[in-house]
């Protein structure tokens, strides 16, 4: 994380500079717990393929009046489908989306929590970060007091999250 928080002011304003793209398990899952400001301030503009949009854009899923009304939130084309062809056979349409925009927009940064997007987003030289990375970065940031209670939360609305990595993680934290 230092490395993006490198580029970064002082301030909690983010730099326009900063391109995110994320898959839509980061974004439902602030959604849910009514969360998506720390989005907004950590990351400012957050861009989506438009997979990923028709996934969180929903009617009737968790979080879709917030989602649909938070405007920092951009849809863009992937525009090589031929590469988001090639990543379906690894992962699925919305992560591949994410991933080949990741790459074609040149982000700083991709959101995923799937392991193997991950993974694959790795290989390919793209930075990730998770949803508890992104909890973490808003407490370094001083957005948040605390990670416990939002990992609560998640907990809560069914976000999955074993219960070792969950123990090591707010151990990193110094929260348990």
């Amino acid at each position: 994380m230092p490395g993006i928080l490198q580029r970064r002011r002082e301030s909690n304003k983010v730099e326009e500079e900063f391109l995110v793209v994320s898959n839509s398990s980061v974004i439902i899952a602030f959604a849910m717990i009514c969360r998506l400001d720390l989005l907004e301030k950590l990351f400012g503009r957050i861009l989506v393929p438009e997979a990923v949009w028709r996934e969180i854009a929903v009617e009737g899923k968790p979080g879709h009046e917030k989602i649909v009304g938070a405007d920092f939130i951009h849809v863009e084309k992937a525009d090589d489908r031929r590469l988001v062809a090639l990543l379906e056979e690894f992962v699925d349409r919305g992560e591949a989306e994410a991933i080949v925009l990741a790459l074609e927009r040149n982000v700083d940064l991709l959101l995923v929590d799937d392991r193997d997007s991950r993974n694959l987003a790795k290989k390919l030289g793209l930075q990730v970060m998770g949803t508890l990375g992104v909890i973490a970065l808003a407490k370094y940031r001083g957005l948040i007091p605390k990670a416990k209670p939002i990992i609560d939360k998640l907990v809560e609305s069914d976000f999955w999250i074993s219960r070792k990595l969950l123990e090591e993680f707010l151990r990193e934290l110094s929260e348990l």
